[in-house]
């Protein structure tokens, strides 16, 4: 590791220390705590099918994990509604409350999910190219921006272009503030592991689907921020996921 790692990952690692010290005398201000998850109430909504309303094939957990693969050769063929939904699902329906927690198919510390979730919709059968909000209270999306923006992900990606040809693209912001009300310095460790939760959860999904997924890290920070319309402070660019059919082989 070079000398400017070295001390990177040092003051890394002593930020986000958790030590008794520094435990003493917390508190927690809940007056202050910020929203749960957001919404654009004035967005167009996609309803999606309910779990019970889902007619997707049963799959064999231990099979899906073994053949689970990054799979970056998508097709570009459409995928039902239903898929979407099952995918939406998989990485962050709510399954239960817990006071004015939702709790969600994917653990979380604290169970505050300080990341949203937002979709590329882009070869969907029955709802046009956009990109959408994932409105987990309401399991429905929300159209915040109409065409396709596939070409824009894939330019800020680094010019990954598998990203343009996925049926969707799911992207995850960080919303910071929502676990470092808790954690404070420590949920910088927590963001990472809460969406290494989320992706494992999509990927394992898409298997089960018979659908390609590749998770994504590599991006223009500035960039894939403006391209998802979030202000790169308060909420920013975080991970990536492309989902699809995949070309099959001859």
């Amino acid at each position: 590791m070079t000398r400017d790692g070295s001390d990177a990952l040092r003051r890394w690692r002593d930020v986000t220390d958790l030590s008794l010290d520094r435990l003493s005398g917390r508190g927690l201000d809940w007056a202050a705590r910020p929203a749960p998850h957001k919404t654009f109430p004035d967005a167009e909504r996609v309803p999606l099918p309910r779990p019970a309303e889902l007619a997707v094939p049963p799959a064999d957990l231990w099979r899906v994990l073994a053949a689970r693969r990054s799979r970056r050769a998508f097709s570009g063929t459409p995928i039902p509604l239903e898929h979407l939904a099952a995918l939406s699902w998989a990485c962050q329906g709510v399954t239960a409350r817990q006071g004015p927690a939702l709790l969600r198919t994917a653990p979380s510390a604290g169970a505050l999910y300080p990341f949203e979730t937002y979709v590329s919709v882009q070869a969907v059968a029955g709802v046009e190219p956009c990109l959408a909000h994932l409105d987990v209270a309401g399991f429905a999306l929300e159209r915040v921006a109409e065409g396709h923006h596939g070409r824009a992900l894939a330019a800020a990606a680094l010019g990954q272009g598998f990203l343009a040809r996925a049926s969707a693209v799911f992207a995850w912001t960080a919303v910071y503030d929502r676990a470092a009300w808790k954690y404070r310095d420590r949920a910088l460790r927590y963001l990472g592991l809460d969406l290494g939760h989320v992706c494992q959860n999509l990927a394992v999904a898409a298997e089960a689907l018979g659908l390609g997924c590749c998770p994504v890290a590599a991006f223009l920070d500035r960039e894939m921020n403006e391209v998802l319309g979030v202000d790169g402070d308060g909420e920013f660019a975080y991970y990536l996921a492309a989902v699809g059919p995949v070309q099959r082989r001859g």
